[in-house]
């Protein structure tokens, strides 16, 4: 699970403890969890395509959702910064040695470990803006450093680097993780500088890739137990630029991604409108919850629902008689009005292959592991008890909103 939050990680963490190991990745101090243990970035990177995608996150990640960029230093940035990732890693050197190359624009290390491991195409690449004009590498090169600037954060390092040969502290590993049934990660980050966002992409997106190629291993090419992503706050800690593409695909491997946004406009700062709509359609479950005032959005979402004939009478009278005619009036079931308006406990599901249905939520202090879920916050939540009064306080609220609504 990714959040730009605590609140789950305390609720839940003991809980997903009985089921297997928890790991919590905390670089920003969110959830002010201790670096206990450390996972190495560039264990992800193989081969130059690995190193395209890491650099794709820290370039996502590195600038606001919707920033303009240059048609040629970014990707040229973004280039070398895959080229300096991929010579760290093919030297077992940790990441930061890699804003340590940024910051040296004639240093020439990187493209030698490159040529000697046979690279020569990536090496010739990166001597190519080495070499470049004084202005033009300082551009590459400055805009490199930007993407990859949550790498200075010594509190941040502490998590993705060894502190020592002989660090004592357990490697996270993407690829036994998800051979271990039952294991749990939280990746936690928040929007804003210092933010350690492409990293906590990064983290995902190697346990999903593992996951993947453990289920192309696997009986039918799907995982045994499947792995359920919960990608909260998607557009601000983990924006993944290739999900949308990778959505079905994903479910026909056993792994289940639920993608949660705050609005529709949210999500076409990260994917566009093409994307956000190729991943709304990719999607065999849709859940509206309220809180959008979008009407654009909510208009779509009305027609998605459908109409309904209701059926009106009326009544005139003249020279003796009545006459009483029918007539059936098609309405939408829902109006913008009534979506943007939708009650606290109620939701819409959209399901494929299932008309929309209208739900009742059910809070997890109503539910199967309410007591478990108390006792975990109570050990974790540095504000327990307004926590859990807030909870039983919300309770009441919805229980007593829908009775109302029953009732009429």
């Amino acid at each position: 699970m990714t959040s730009n939050k605590r609140d789950v990680v305390d609720a839940t963490r003991d809980v997903r403890a009985h089921a297997g190991p928890v790991w919590v990745f905390d670089p920003q101090a969110i959830a002010l969890e201790d670096p206990t243990w450390w996972w190495n970035p560039l264990s992800y990177v193989t081969d130059e395509v690995r190193a395209a995608k890491l650099a794709e996150h820290f370039a996502t990640g590195s600038r606001d959702p919707g920033a303009k960029t240059d048609a040629y230093f970014d990707p040229a940035g973004q280039d070398l910064l895959a080229g300096l990732l991929l010579a760290a890693a093919l030297d077992s050197r940790p990441i930061t040695a890699v804003y340590t190359w940024l910051t040296r624009p004639t240093d020439e290390t990187a493209v030698d470990i490159l040529r000697e491991h046979g690279f020569t195409l990536t090496a010739d690449q990166v001597a190519g803006v080495v070499s470049a004009p004084d202005k033009q590498r300082g551009g590459v090169f400055g805009t490199a450093q930007q993407m990859a600037s949550c790498l200075t954060n010594r509190q941040v390092a502490t998590w993705i680097t060894p502190a020592g040969p002989t660090d004592p502290r357990p490697q996270f590993s993407p690829e036994d993780f998800v051979r271990a049934d039952g294991g749990t990660l939280y990746s936690l980050s928040k929007e804003g500088r210092g933010t350690a966002g492409p990293l906590v992409t990064a983290l995902t997106v190697a346990v999903v890739e593992a996951a993947e190629e453990l289920a192309a291993r696997s009986a039918g090419g799907r995982l045994g137990t499947p792995l359920v992503g919960v990608l909260d706050e998607a557009a601000n800690v983990c924006r993944w630029r290739e999900l949308p593409n990778l959505y079905s695909h994903y479910g026909s491997r056993g792994i289940v991604l639920m993608t949660i946004l705050q609005s529709w406009s949210q999500g076409t700062e990260v994917w566009g409108e093409a994307g956000m709509k190729k991943l709304w359609s990719a999607a065999n479950i849709k859940v509206y919850g309220g809180g959008v005032s979008e009407a654009a959005f909510l208009e779509d979402l009305s027609r998605m629902i459908g109409d309904y004939d209701r059926l009106s009478s009326s009544t005139s009278s003249g020279r003796g008689h009545r006459t009483v005619s029918q007539q059936l009036h098609r309405e939408r079931i829902l109006d913008v009005a009534d979506l943007a308006a939708l009650p606290k406990g109620r939701a819409v599901v959209l399901a494929s292959g299932s008309r929309p249905t209208l739900i009742r939520t059910t809070p997890w202090m109503a539910g199967p592991h309410a007591a478990a879920v108390r006792a975990s916050i109570a050990a974790h939540d540095p504000q327990a008890e307004r926590t859990i009064h807030q909870a039983q306080t919300d309770l009441v609220t919805v229980q007593a909103s829908s009775v109302g609504e029953g009732a009429l």
